[in-house]
């Protein structure tokens, strides 16, 4: 299984921007309505350009309809997982979300970096379906500032 039209990272933020500051991590996407199919599982993973590598709570994480400003319904997530190296998470929808919906992934970090930088995350969407292909969406941009 595939996308016919891959979805699109529109927004990435942090709730708090100071080093060593706990924080929740916002990657908003937006599924377009020529889909072609839903979205299933979202893996965000720290680019190798990093100062620090990021280690997420995955207990924290979280997902809800609508973009990070405005909020809205909350998505139950069937699992979250993280890969064997630090700065990486997946998160598994329990039902997909369907073409023409927005969604926000929330993931917390245990602390934010503790050097300021320009923190990279690479962000892959997985339509429903076994043994589906996952579509490289590009990086959110986190930045942390003293």
């Amino acid at each position: 299984m595939a996308f016919d039209h891959s979805p699109r990272l529109i927004r990435s933020a942090a709730t708090f921007t100071s080093p060593a500051s706990f924080a929740t991590y916002h990657f908003t996407l937006e599924i377009p309505d020529d889909a072609g199919e839903p979205l299933k599982a979202v893996t965000i993973e720290q680019r190798e350009n990093f100062l620090e590598v990021v280690k997420f709570k995955e207990n924290k994480s979280g997902a809800f309809l609508g973009d990070s400003c405005a909020g809205g319904t909350e998505l139950m997530l069937d699992a979250v997982g993280g890969s064997a190296e630090p700065g990486s998470v997946t998160v598994v929808f329990e039902e997909p979300v369907a073409p023409g919906k927005t969604v926000t992934i929330t993931v917390k970090p245990k602390r934010n970096p503790s050097h300021s930088g320009v923190y990279l995350f690479g962000i892959t969407a997985y339509p429903d379906g076994e043994d589906s292909l996952g579509s490289y969406l590009g990086s959110g941009r986190i930045s942390i500032y003293d």
